[in-house]
């Protein structure tokens, strides 16, 4: 047991968590039960259980169908208070975590249209400026996109971003799984348009590429996907672990400070690599190439880790020395979206 890498009273900086995966099972139990939404589950201890990775999951799409049945209970403007409210709130008191950033797609918390998208976004608003009343912490909102969705309804949610962007919403994002029936390379460059609408509003942009294909018997389709992504300018990158294997793509990260951040925990549980070696092995390539990290949970309950955890496993695989993780929490605070 090596000693902590930070002293508990040290703030943390969490920017990849997602609201699907970052609000505990009892809120989400309890505002399942006040919307009148009926969960496929007996008891409230399997409900927990299936709402949470554990030790693992049957790759992406189990997580997927994790996230679809989070989404589901959250999706109204009272849940989405609530649980952009507990998050944050929750956050600072089990981690002390100051800087925190919660990203989530309006457009799958608005029952395929039936609730008002500026209703939602403006509830997430209201649940970040009730936490921050309470607590002190500095929070924003980044709104995701969705691969799944036609242009339209990304740039729907772009708009949002932009409308909401003097009131806590700090970037956008695109996630979710591909498109049925369809493989890598996504076309991440047909995404020009809106990343330069958000980006004329002040608006940060990080995308979701480069999880998947690590261990692929071709990663050449994933690596284009990460090309283009970074083509595009981005600021920060969700995940992005696969440019550990392509000595080109490291140094143009590195070049252009285009910033990772690394979900350990997330990756293994996820069989986005092959273990917590894989995970070494991954960010200490990364580190040595100069590109610029921040670690992250992806999403605390759904992952069941925690930011210190996530910390203390690097170090103890050896990722990162103790002066590394120190200096990767540092950077979270000055590269966040948030403003000062």
């Amino acid at each position: 047991m090596i000693d902590p890498v930070f002293a508990p009273d040290e703030p943390l900086a969490e920017l990849h968590a997602h609201l699907g995966g970052g609000v505990d099972a009892a809120t989400m139990w309890e505002l399942a039960h006040e919307q009148g939404i009926k969960v496929p589950y007996p008891d409230y201890w399997s409900f927990a259980a299936a709402t949470s990775v554990g030790s693992g999951t049957d790759g992406l799409d189990g997580l997927d169908r994790i996230y679809h049945l989070t989404e589901l209970i959250q999706s109204s403007p009272e849940g989405v208070f609530r649980a952009v409210h507990g998050m944050i709130s929750g956050a600072y008191r089990s981690q002390r975590i100051t800087t925190h950033e919660v990203r989530f797609n309006p457009a799958k918390r608005n029952r395929g249209g039936e609730r008002d998208l500026d209703a939602i976004v403006m509830a997430a608003v209201h649940g970040l400026d009730r936490a921050s009343l309470e607590y002190p912490v500095r929070a924003g909102i980044v709104l995701m996109m969705d691969r799944t969705f036609p242009p339209e309804l990304n740039a729907q949610i772009v708009e949002r971003a932009v409308r909401f962007a003097s009131r806590g919403v700090v970037a956008v994002d695109i996630g979710g799984p591909r498109p049925r029936g369809s493989g890598a390379p996504w076309d991440y460059s047909a995404l020009a348009p809106l990343v330069r609408r958000a980006r004329e509003a002040g608006l940060g942009v990080t995308l979701h590429v480069g999880e998947e294909g690590v261990n692929a018997p071709d990663p050449g389709p994933y690596l284009e996907e990460m090309r283009q992504a970074v083509a595009l300018g981005v600021d920060r990158i969700g995940h992005g672990i696969i440019a550990a294997f392509e000595p080109r793509l490291a140094e143009s990260l590195a070049e252009r400070g285009v910033v990772l951040e690394i979900c350990p925990t997330s990756n293994v549980r996820t069989r986005a690599v092959a273990g917590e070696e894989q995970v070494a092995e991954v960010v200490f390539a990364l580190q040595a190439a100069g590109v610029p990290l921040v670690v992250a949970t992806d999403g605390p309950e759904m992952i069941g880790t925690r930011l210190r955890a996530e910390y203390q496993l690097l170090v103890r695989l050896g990722a990162l020395t103790r002066a590394q993780a120190r200096e990767a929490n540092e950077r979270a605070h000055r590269v966040t979206f948030i403003p000062a």
